[in-house]
């Protein structure tokens, strides 16, 4: 729960220091959870968008897909690179995520995002290995933000 209060939290830094810290938790504590814990990112997708097809469906929705740029300093981040941040509107040194979320009137969800990595990425596997960001992943050209 820690980990997922700090998400969640108003904190202007989103690290594991931070976030355990603003908890009164050991950071190494939760650094060894996040390094242990295995996580079916399939499961948890399908079953969130189950439960929004079941309990939020309104024929007034919309599917949104949208780029979210996050600034990073250093070059060890799995996807940094010197991009376009759509978030801060000039090219500067950051990561891309690709979501798709699904909004209705009184009801948004986020139903899936992944990692957009730069060609410079996928071409590049032991660097991939080393921040152990995806094994096989497309630098396919991603489009702004549209609604479907």
């Amino acid at each position: 729960m820690v980990y997922v209060r700090g998400l969640l939290s108003d904190g202007q830094r989103k690290n594991v220091e931070a976030m355990a810290l603003d908890q009164n938790v050991a950071p190494r504590t939760l650094q060894r959870f996040l390094e242990s814990i295995v996580w079916d990112e399939q499961i948890l997708r399908d079953r969130c968008q189950q439960l929004v097809a079941t309990q939020h469906a309104n024929p007034d929705a919309i599917g949104c897909i949208d780029e979210t740029g996050a600034a990073k300093s250093g070059n060890h981040t799995a996807g940094v690179k010197r991009q376009y941040n759509g978030n801060r509107g000039k090219i500067e040194n950051c990561v891309n995520n690709v979501a798709i979320s699904y909004s209705a009137p009184g009801f948004n969800c986020l139903l899936d995002a992944q990692l957009y990595l730069p060609k410079v990425w996928t071409e590049d596997p032991e660097r991939r290995r080393k921040t152990t960001s995806p094994t096989t992943s497309s630098s396919r050209r991603n489009h702004k933000a549209r609604c479907l």
